[in-house]
């Protein structure tokens, strides 16, 4: 066994099983480092049993302590938890609502936009057409612009 480490601990506070104390007694018998040690924590232990037992908190402390625990936890609250709960609800859908509008709307620019790089190109027709390589999907839209263009 190497030295007793927390068990030595363990050992003061009896907390050892029968076993486990016989063997750290034998190591202490054989241990000159592990029996300063046990003698220190011994002195340490007497030193802290001698010590005046704290006194007994006043009757209004546990009232007092709750109260300042619940100041600090609504100082610390942000607005969003100062909500009343009804509002909770009502605020996050309009937030989501709102997101989902600014979303569509740029969306929507964004189509314009590309519509609006690429007119040259829907506005000749003819030059994709003879381009060569229009999907089959894409072919019929052509044929229906030749067919809207002949007409004008």
């Amino acid at each position: 066994m190497s030295h007793l480490g927390e068990n030595l601990t363990a050992f003061l506070d009896g907390a050892l099983s029968p076993a486990e104390r016989e063997e750290a007694l034998h190591h202490l018998a054989g241990c000159a480092a592990c029996r300063a040690e046990e003698a220190r924590l011994r002195g340490a232990l007497a030193a802290l049993a001698a010590l005046p037992l704290p006194p007994e908190p006043s009757p209004a402390f546990e009232q007092r302590f709750h109260a300042r625990l619940a100041r600090q936890r609504s100082e610390r609250r942000g607005w969003l938890a100062r909500l009343p709960a009804r509002w909770v609800l009502p605020a996050a859908a309009a937030c989501a609502a709102a997101v989902l509008a600014v979303g569509v709307e740029l969306r929507q620019r964004r189509e314009l936009e590309h519509a609006a790089r690429h007119l040259d190109l829907l506005e000749s027709y003819e030059a994709v057409e003879a381009a060569g390589d229009v999907p089959p999907e894409d072919a019929e839209l052509v044929a229906h612009l030749h067919e809207l263009g002949g007409e004008r």
